[in-house]
Protein backbone atom coordinates (compact mmCIF):
# COMPACT_ATOMS: atom_id res chain seq x y z
CA UNK A 1 0.00 0.00 0.00
CA UNK A 2 2.80 2.40 0.82
CA UNK A 3 4.39 1.79 -2.56
CA UNK A 4 1.12 2.51 -4.39
CA UNK A 5 0.53 5.73 -2.50
CA UNK A 6 4.07 6.92 -3.05
CA UNK A 7 4.00 6.24 -6.77
CA UNK A 8 0.67 8.01 -7.06
CA UNK A 9 2.17 11.26 -5.79
CA UNK A 10 4.27 11.66 -8.91
CA UNK A 11 7.11 13.11 -6.85
CA UNK A 12 10.84 12.72 -7.28
CA UNK A 13 12.02 9.88 -5.05
CA UNK A 14 15.15 9.66 -2.96
CA UNK A 15 17.16 6.73 -4.25
CA UNK A 16 19.93 4.99 -2.33
CA UNK A 17 21.92 2.84 -4.72
CA UNK A 18 23.05 -0.32 -2.97
CA UNK A 19 26.73 -1.14 -2.93
CA UNK A 20 27.12 -4.30 -0.82
CA UNK A 21 30.48 -4.63 0.87
CA UNK A 22 31.35 -0.95 0.45
CA UNK A 23 32.13 0.41 3.92
CA UNK A 24 33.58 3.73 2.79
CA UNK A 25 30.43 5.59 3.85
CA UNK A 26 30.80 4.56 7.50
CA UNK A 27 31.52 7.60 9.65
CA UNK A 28 34.09 7.67 12.46
CA UNK A 29 33.66 6.56 15.19
CA UNK A 30 32.27 3.31 13.90
CA UNK A 31 28.45 3.51 13.88
CA UNK A 32 28.28 -0.21 14.66
CA UNK A 33 28.82 0.84 18.26
CA UNK A 34 25.28 2.24 18.52
CA UNK A 35 23.24 -0.07 16.27
CA UNK A 36 21.52 -2.59 18.57
CA UNK A 37 19.47 -5.77 18.26
CA UNK A 38 16.07 -5.80 19.98
CA UNK A 39 13.78 -8.57 21.15
CA UNK A 40 10.37 -8.15 22.79
CA UNK A 41 7.63 -10.30 24.25
CA UNK A 42 4.05 -9.92 23.03
CA UNK A 43 1.89 -12.60 24.71
CA UNK A 44 -1.33 -11.04 23.41
CA UNK A 45 0.00 -11.29 19.84
CA UNK A 46 0.03 -15.09 19.51
CA UNK A 47 2.84 -15.15 22.12
CA UNK A 48 5.33 -13.95 19.53
CA UNK A 49 8.85 -12.75 20.34
CA UNK A 50 9.43 -10.05 17.71
CA UNK A 51 12.96 -9.03 16.77
CA UNK A 52 14.10 -5.77 15.23
CA UNK A 53 16.88 -3.23 14.94
CA UNK A 54 17.32 -0.01 16.88
CA UNK A 55 20.00 2.59 17.45
CA UNK A 56 21.21 4.65 20.40
CA UNK A 57 20.92 8.35 19.60
CA UNK A 58 22.02 9.54 23.02
CA UNK A 59 22.78 8.26 26.53
CA UNK A 60 20.27 5.57 27.61
CA UNK A 61 17.97 6.21 24.64
CA UNK A 62 17.27 3.89 21.70
CA UNK A 63 14.98 4.59 18.75
CA UNK A 64 13.14 1.90 16.79
CA UNK A 65 9.81 1.46 15.01
CA UNK A 66 6.43 1.56 16.75
CA UNK A 67 5.21 -1.47 14.82
CA UNK A 68 7.95 -3.56 16.44
CA UNK A 69 6.97 -2.73 20.02
CA UNK A 70 3.19 -2.66 19.43
CA UNK A 71 1.49 -5.01 21.90
CA UNK A 72 4.70 -5.92 23.73
CA UNK A 73 4.73 -6.18 27.53
CA UNK A 74 7.49 -5.74 30.07
CA UNK A 75 11.04 -4.92 29.06
CA UNK A 76 12.70 -5.10 25.65
CA UNK A 77 15.97 -7.06 25.44
CA UNK A 78 18.69 -4.83 23.97
CA UNK A 79 21.92 -6.39 22.66
CA UNK A 80 24.87 -4.14 21.86
CA UNK A 81 27.27 -5.10 19.04
CA UNK A 82 29.81 -6.28 21.64
CA UNK A 83 27.20 -8.70 22.99
CA UNK A 84 26.57 -6.84 26.24
CA UNK A 85 22.90 -7.20 27.25
CA UNK A 86 20.62 -4.43 28.48
CA UNK A 87 16.93 -4.05 29.24
CA UNK A 88 14.86 -1.20 27.88
CA UNK A 89 11.37 0.17 28.47
CA UNK A 90 9.22 1.97 25.94
CA UNK A 91 8.86 5.61 27.00
CA UNK A 92 7.47 6.98 23.72
CA UNK A 93 5.08 5.26 21.30
CA UNK A 94 4.03 7.10 18.13
CA UNK A 95 1.86 4.85 15.91
CA UNK A 96 1.36 7.68 13.43
CA UNK A 97 4.99 8.23 12.52
CA UNK A 98 5.84 4.59 13.36
CA UNK A 99 8.47 5.61 15.92
CA UNK A 100 9.20 4.36 19.43
CA UNK A 101 11.85 5.34 21.97
CA UNK A 102 13.26 3.06 24.66
CA UNK A 103 14.91 4.12 27.91
CA UNK A 104 17.85 1.76 28.44
CA UNK A 105 19.53 2.30 31.83
CA UNK A 106 23.30 1.98 31.70
CA UNK A 107 23.61 2.24 27.92
CA UNK A 108 26.39 4.68 27.10
CA UNK A 109 26.22 6.47 23.76
CA UNK A 110 27.25 9.78 22.29
CA UNK A 111 24.65 12.27 21.11
CA UNK A 112 23.92 11.82 17.43
CA UNK A 113 23.48 14.90 15.27
CA UNK A 114 20.26 14.88 13.24
CA UNK A 115 20.34 16.50 9.81
CA UNK A 116 19.14 16.27 6.20
CA UNK A 117 21.05 14.54 3.46
CA UNK A 118 21.73 16.26 0.16
CA UNK A 119 21.27 14.64 -3.26
CA UNK A 120 24.40 12.77 -4.24
CA UNK A 121 25.75 12.38 -0.70
CA UNK A 122 26.90 8.95 0.43
CA UNK A 123 24.99 7.17 3.21
CA UNK A 124 24.98 3.92 5.13
CA UNK A 125 22.22 1.96 6.83
CA UNK A 126 22.85 -1.02 9.09
CA UNK A 127 20.63 -3.49 10.94
CA UNK A 128 19.98 -7.06 12.06
CA UNK A 129 17.79 -8.70 9.37
CA UNK A 130 15.93 -11.79 10.58
CA UNK A 131 17.62 -11.41 13.95
CA UNK A 132 20.97 -12.45 12.52
CA UNK A 133 24.32 -10.69 12.26
CA UNK A 134 24.71 -7.01 11.59
CA UNK A 135 24.35 -6.23 7.87
CA UNK A 136 25.23 -2.94 6.20
CA UNK A 137 24.77 -1.25 2.82
CA UNK A 138 26.24 1.97 1.40
CA UNK A 139 25.27 4.24 -1.50
CA UNK A 140 24.21 7.72 -2.61
CA UNK A 141 20.89 9.55 -2.34
CA UNK A 142 18.70 11.78 -4.46
CA UNK A 143 15.60 13.83 -3.56
CA UNK A 144 12.65 12.94 -1.27
CA UNK A 145 8.98 13.84 -0.83
CA UNK A 146 5.98 13.89 1.50
CA UNK A 147 4.15 10.55 1.54
CA UNK A 148 0.50 9.95 2.44
CA UNK A 149 -0.46 6.64 4.04
CA UNK A 150 -2.10 4.95 7.04
CA UNK A 151 -0.74 4.74 10.57
CA UNK A 152 0.44 1.33 11.80
CA UNK A 153 -3.12 0.37 12.77
CA UNK A 154 -4.65 1.56 9.49
CA UNK A 155 -7.02 3.78 11.48
CA UNK A 156 -6.09 7.22 10.15
CA UNK A 157 -4.16 8.82 7.32
CA UNK A 158 -0.72 10.29 8.02
CA UNK A 159 1.64 12.59 6.13
CA UNK A 160 5.32 11.73 6.55
CA UNK A 161 8.62 12.94 5.10
CA UNK A 162 10.05 9.83 3.43
CA UNK A 163 13.18 8.71 1.59
CA UNK A 164 13.31 5.60 -0.62
CA UNK A 165 16.15 3.11 -0.40
CA UNK A 166 16.92 1.11 -3.54
CA UNK A 167 18.03 -1.92 -1.54
CA UNK A 168 16.08 -4.77 0.10
CA UNK A 169 15.05 -4.40 3.73
CA UNK A 170 14.57 -7.86 5.20
CA UNK A 171 12.41 -8.67 8.27
CA UNK A 172 14.15 -7.35 11.36
CA UNK A 173 15.87 -4.57 9.43
CA UNK A 174 13.29 -1.92 10.29
CA UNK A 175 14.71 0.51 12.82
CA UNK A 176 18.08 0.74 11.07
CA UNK A 177 19.65 4.23 11.09
CA UNK A 178 20.55 6.03 7.86
CA UNK A 179 23.88 7.81 8.33
CA UNK A 180 25.77 10.38 6.32
CA UNK A 181 29.51 9.93 5.83
CA UNK A 182 30.21 12.48 8.59
CA UNK A 183 28.12 10.54 11.12
CA UNK A 184 25.00 12.71 10.89
CA UNK A 185 21.76 10.77 11.34
CA UNK A 186 19.54 11.39 8.30
CA UNK A 187 16.69 8.98 8.98
CA UNK A 188 15.41 5.59 10.12
CA UNK A 189 14.29 2.64 7.99
CA UNK A 190 10.67 1.82 8.81
CA UNK A 191 9.20 -0.28 5.97
CA UNK A 192 9.99 -2.39 2.93
CA UNK A 193 8.36 -2.90 -0.46
CA UNK A 194 6.91 -6.39 -0.78
CA UNK A 195 7.15 -6.38 -4.58
CA UNK A 196 10.46 -4.67 -5.27
CA UNK A 197 13.88 -4.65 -3.52
CA UNK A 198 13.56 -1.29 -1.85
CA UNK A 199 12.78 0.16 1.57
CA UNK A 200 11.36 3.35 3.07
CA UNK A 201 13.11 5.72 5.47
CA UNK A 202 11.65 8.38 7.77
CA UNK A 203 13.73 11.54 7.38
CA UNK A 204 15.71 13.21 10.16
CA UNK A 205 13.09 15.97 10.19
CA UNK A 206 10.33 13.41 10.75
CA UNK A 207 12.01 11.67 13.69
CA UNK A 208 13.49 14.73 15.43
CA UNK A 209 10.37 15.55 17.49
CA UNK A 210 9.86 12.04 18.92
CA UNK A 211 13.62 11.83 19.59
CA UNK A 212 13.51 15.06 21.60
CA UNK A 213 10.39 14.03 23.50
CA UNK A 214 11.87 10.60 24.19
CA UNK A 215 15.05 12.07 25.72
CA UNK A 216 13.10 13.54 28.65
CA UNK A 217 10.45 10.83 29.00
CA UNK A 218 10.96 8.43 31.91
CA UNK A 219 7.54 6.86 32.53
CA UNK A 220 6.59 3.67 30.69
CA UNK A 221 4.38 4.35 27.65
CA UNK A 222 1.51 2.16 26.51
CA UNK A 223 2.35 0.09 23.44
CA UNK A 224 -1.38 -0.20 22.75
CA UNK A 225 -2.68 -3.19 20.80
CA UNK A 226 -1.16 -5.82 18.55
CA UNK A 227 -1.05 -5.29 14.80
Amino acid sequence: MIGKRLSALGATLIVLTAAPGDQSAFPKPDPLSYVVKLKGIAPACDNTRPEATGFAYGPERVMTTAHFVAGTTGSIAVSAPDGKPYEGRVVLFDPGRDVAVLRVPGLRARELVFGPIEPGESATFAGYPRGGDLAKTSGSVGRGFTAHGPDIYHERQIRREVLIVQAPVKPGGAGSPLLRSDGTLSGMVFASDLREPRGYVLTAKEITRPAMDGKTATAAASTQKCL
